[in-house]
């Protein structure tokens, strides 16, 4: 029988060339996907029957079930199918974290190489779709770029850690180069993530915030205004003169118009739904529009008629994700922030033990999925899954620890590698 490090590593196989192959010639593989990762924890359920292992995915499918059953008796902007579907699709975002945070991998040397192998492989043909003009018949979009480079990346670094928790210099250039091949799609949020995952690899160390000085907060304010001045343009459109500038955009860029429209509606959604939103299925999701049963809210708030949000051209509906958020009120956002704080107390207790690249490549994931969420939907994607499910690895450590182990180690100092 395979073990569960053999399982993953086939599981991480997958999502890698499915990344390239996603975008147009097998669209709903990230469907397919997280209908084999459920497979995979449902056979281990019935196998070790270890319950206890899944208890992150039992609180979480208590929380989508709580919004299941409200959406359908208490909300009427969309059918039963939508929201059925909605139910499944919004788990996205965390089911590729709570497998690996579950199964708790660890990778073999040799299964390392062949991660490190398959990511500098896909970061060359990247590079050769670009400058064959291939991009749009493989990829679909440039976008694909950031997304793909970020994961080949952060899991190159990640198989490259040695036994002293430390990657190579040698490693560390190669991860970099793979990150920089999506400069190739010249998109302004990946910009942002650049800059961000630069600094927490060259720049951080342990102790920088809390013994801040006046150097330490030049840098910190440097880093800031750097990834401020990459994506201004798009700062500038979606939160400060919005629709207002659709004119002076081209045609290909009209799908712009649509987020900050959304973003502005989320917020007319939480004043009037305050407490548990305006339901699944009924704004911001590719489930809202998805059916012949177009979601309701946007005629309500008049939005219908946006370009790239109408019943008969919804293509932009789902092109940012934190509007999503509307669905499930201030529980969910609560629920939403909690879940990150989450994440940081445990990257924390590994930093206090001294694994600075594990808490550098964790806190990148977490930069990429927070930054690609203001102008992409990529947390629900394929493109999210390698971040998220390293994430996952790396805080798995903490699983077994209990409160009051963690709080020991968090109240040391930084042990210093």
């Amino acid at each position: 029988m395979l073990s569960k490090n053999k399982i993953f590593f086939v599981l991480f196989l997958l999502v890698l060339l499915s990344e390239m192959l996603a975008p147009v010639w097998v669209k709903p593989v990230d469907e397919l996907l997280l209908l084999l990762f459920l497979l995979v924890i449902t056979l281990d359920l019935i196998v070790n029957r270890d319950f206890m292992r899944y208890k992150s995915l039992f609180v979480l499918e208590g929380i989508f079930l709580f919004y299941f059953v409200f959406s359908v008796l208490f909300r009427d902007f969309n059918t039963v199918g939508a929201i059925i579907n909605d139910f499944i699709l919004e788990q996205k975002a965390f089911v590729p974290f709570i497998i690996a945070y579950a199964m708790a991998p660890r990778f073999t040397a040799k299964m390392k190489a062949t991660l490190k192998t398959l990511s500098i492989a896909t970061a060359i043909i990247l590079a050769l779709l670009f400058f064959s003009k291939l991009t749009k018949l493989v990829l679909g979009h440039v976008y694909h770029y950031g997304t793909i480079s970020v994961s080949v990346s952060l899991l190159y670094l990640y198989c490259s850690i040695d036994n002293d928790g430390k990657v190579p210099l040698r490693d560390m250039i190669v991860g970099i180069l793979l990150l920089s091949v999506g400069l190739l799609g010249t998109r302004s949020k990946f910009f942002g993530e650049y800059v961000a995952i630069l600094f927490m690899f060259f720049v951080y160390r342990p102790g920088l915030v809390r013994n801040l000085n006046f150097k330490h907060a030049m840098v910190l304010v440097l880093g800031m205004v750097c990834i401020v001045v990459v994506a201004w343009h798009k700062i500038k459109f979606y939160f400060i003169s919005g629709a207002a500038d659709a004119f002076s955009f081209s045609v290909d860029e009209l799908e712009s118009i649509a987020r900050p429209v959304l973003y502005a509606t989320m917020f007319l959604i939480l004043g009037d739904y305050p407490i548990f939103g305006s339901g699944l299925a009924s704004f911001a999701s590719h489930s809202s529009s998805a059916y012949v049963n177009y979601s309701g809210v946007y005629q309500e708030y008049g939005i219908d008629k946006v370009y790239g949000l109408s019943p008969k051209m919804s293509d932009f509906v789902s092109d940012t994700y934190y509007p999503v958020l509307a669905q499930f009120g201030i529980v969910g956002i609560i629920l939403f922030v909690y879940f990150w704080a989450w994440i940081w107390r445990k990257l924390r207790v590994i930093l206090h033990l001294g694994r600075v690249m594990e808490f550098s490549i964790g806190v990148s994931a977490i930069c990429y999925v927070l930054i690609e969420s203001v102008a992409g939907a990529t947390v629900l994607q394929i493109g999210g899954y390698v971040p998220m499910m390293l994430l996952g690895m790396i805080v798995s450590s903490c699983r077994l620890m209990s409160k009051e182990e963690k709080n020991k180690i968090l109240s040391n100092d930084y042990i210093q590698n």
